[in-house]
């Protein structure tokens, strides 16, 4: 830009020069997409005293839920665009991204952990300035998550039985999951105290874990019937359980 002034009766003066343009539009920046199953986004109130047209950039407030998946992502507009989100999934072995929910407006998103079979997958969130610009002009980006397991599915309580042998219960069953490992086992006798049981080998890693311990009867309970409860957990907390009676003399 460039101003001329031509001399005359009276010295040119320029006083001011007002310049009009249209900032260069620059495409949303993602920081991190983070999911964690198990944990569900609660929605957070606009605080009181805020203006409808001010910008609020609300943060997650996290809370356990065993049913529930929970996404959350860091990204800015250099322009300082009002943005929306778009959140995708995609399992292990796809090629496709399945759509969960677009036209969000927070930065995080839940949804109902039984959507998705047990498994593998990541998630893709892509973000539009589309809400600061018209169609032509408006650009977006993505960023896909690190991978991340879904297990909702409990593990199964197999071959349980119990016999009496003399002062003794002897107790025998496998657990078994499809997906992850077996966490930890417990046992029950006659609605008492759960207590932890050790697996075969000792070292519960494994998605299949066989169980065999003996019960200590007293001996005013000898020859009395038994109820005898097992449980079991995966990885993820998923927990079957299975009883069996030992019959009295």
């Amino acid at each position: 830009m460039e101003a001329i002034l031509h001399p005359g009766n009276r010295a040119p003066r320029l006083d001011s020069v007002i310049v009009n343009y249209l900032q260069k539009n620059v495409a949303p920046e993602f920081d991190d997409v983070t999911v964690t199953p198990g944990i569900r986004y609660q929605p957070v109130q606009r605080p009181s005293g805020t203006q409808s047209g001010q910008r609020f950039d609300p943060q997650p407030n996290p809370i356990h839920d065993s049913d529930s998946i929970g996404a959350k992502w860091t990204a800015r507009d250099q322009n300082d665009d009002q943005m929306v989100y778009s959140v995708y999934y995609r399992g292990e072995g796809q090629t496709r991204w399945l759509l969960l929910k677009d036209g969000l407006s927070e930065k995080f998103y839940s949804f109902d952990a039984a959507l998705l079979p047990d498994g593998g997958y990541m998630m893709k969130v892509v973000a539009s300035d589309s809400p600061s610009h018209s169609p032509g002009e408006a650009l977006s980006s993505e960023r896909e998550s690190d991978r991340f397991e879904v297990d909702t599915t409990p593990p199964q309580i197999q071959d349980l039985k119990a016999s009496a042998q003399g002062g003794k219960v002897r107790v025998q069953f496998r657990a078994a999951d499809s997906f992850s490992t077996i966490k930890r086992a417990e046992y029950s006798l006659d609605a008492g105290d759960w207590h932890f049981v050790e697996p075969v080998g000792q070292l519960s890693d494994a998605k299949a874990e066989s169980y065999d311990f003996s019960l200590f009867i007293p001996e005013d309970q000898s020859g009395q019937e038994h109820v005898v409860v097992v449980r079991a957990y995966d990885k993820y907390d998923n927990m079957n359980s299975s009883k069996t009676v030992v019959p009295g003399k």
